[in-house]
């Protein structure tokens, strides 16, 4: 019987998605991460993201994305680029930073188009975000 450590709720979430990582594989986690942006409902505990079960729906999307800022594999640029148009601040935001952390080139239109967002938090990525793909 294989055993799996939860991770603590205060764990950094670079530690939490390691724990899911090596509990369920690095694919199995990017998968779960898309589904979660896609609005599906958890299949894990939201503990490997350092979530909890109570989390509003817009919280689990924007945890979703922030897996994929620790876990990368086959379908995570896609999720990201979903995620940039996500009806949410908080998970559109999100999305810019992965975008750029992970170079997910093709979503700099999507990110430059952000530019104007209602959203204070997704204008300030979106700033953020293209002063470093600038600097590459």
């Amino acid at each position: 019987m294989r055993i799996v450590t939860i991770p603590p709720p205060d764990a950094h979430p670079r530690d939490a998605v390691a724990a899911a990582v090596r509990a369920l594989g690095e694919q199995a986690v990017v998968a779960w991460c898309g589904e979660l942006v896609r609005g599906a409902d958890s299949r894990h505990p939201l503990a490997f993201l350092g979530g909890a079960e109570d989390w509003p729906d817009h919280w689990r999307r924007e945890w979703g994305v922030r897996g994929l800022r620790y876990a990368w594999g086959d379908g995570a640029d896609a999720t990201v680029l979903l995620a940039l148009g996500d009806d949410h601040g908080r998970v559109r935001a999100m999305a810019v930073a992965v975008a750029v952390a992970r170079g997910v080139d093709e979503a700099l239109p999507a990110v430059e188009a952000l530019r104007d967002d209602p959203v204070p938090r997704v204008r300030a990525a979106v700033d953020r975000a293209l002063v470093r793909w600038a600097a590459r």
